[in-house]
């Protein structure tokens, strides 16, 4: 990324689909650099703020795409890999796959166009917004299209830097990395696990913090990609 130059052509870009979930990519572009992470807690949800309830495409701020329909940035991030010379990334929720299109992209990597270049990463917590999820032996689905499959504890860095480098180095086939989460992961105990933290993000800098070190607990309790 350049957050000089959001616009960057030697950019890997990142797209999310899960929408709901941008107060995470909005914090992590602060990190990178696009914004003050401040702004984000005092801008989150207020108008004419970056920082909407589902992102708005802005590449000055690091955000490659609009969201909002479920599976619609699947197939958006796939498009764009089609011919994009760099690696495109695209974060999905396990609710989308619950839509016909969203496993129609599975499909259509096969019967279409590989993109080599393209990783999935679908945050399976198997929670939607009010109900559970169960979205089947989907990695099988997967395989048998043609997906390089890798699975992981989605709260463990270290296993998402190697199914990142797994990822980028295979060159022909397209990615699918089911990253196995809990959600609400790291806030209040008593609701980890539980409807309820459908797109709530941090209120502040110690709350995030807890989030982080969720993370840091994992990795440091376990290994890396499967």
């Amino acid at each position: 990324c350049n957050p000089k130059d959001g616009a960057w052509s030697g950019r890997d870009a990142v797209f999310l689909s899960e929408g709901h979930a941008c107060p995470v990519q909005y914090l992590v572009n602060a990190d990178l650099g696009y914004f003050d992470r401040q702004s984000v807690f005092d801008g989150n949800r207020r108008p004419w703020t970056p920082f909407q309830g589902h992102t708005q495409r802005s590449l000055a701020h690091g955000l490659e795409n609009s969201n909002g329909s479920l599976g619609i940035g699947l197939w958006q991030a796939y498009g764009f890999a089609l011919e994009w010379p760099q690696y495109v990334f695209c974060i999905a929720g396990d609710g989308e796959f619950e839509e016909p299109s969203s496993i129609g992209l599975l499909a259509a990597t096969h019967l279409c166009k590989p993109a080599g270049n393209f990783t999935l990463l679908l945050n399976y917590n198997r929670l939607a917004q009010d109900a559970p999820v169960d979205i089947g032996p989907l990695g099988k689905v997967a395989e048998a299209y043609g997906w390089y499959v890798i699975e992981v504890d989605g709260h463990n860095f270290e296993a998402l830097d190697d199914a990142y480098q797994c990822a980028v180095a295979d060159k022909v086939r397209p990615k699918f990395v089911i990253c196995n989460t809990i959600k609400g992961k790291g806030g209040d105990p008593s609701r980890e696990g539980r409807l309820g933290y459908h797109g709530k993000p941090p209120g502040n800098e110690i709350e995030y913090q807890a989030y982080l070190q969720a993370c840091v607990g994992a990795s440091q309790s376990s290994g890396g990609a499967a």
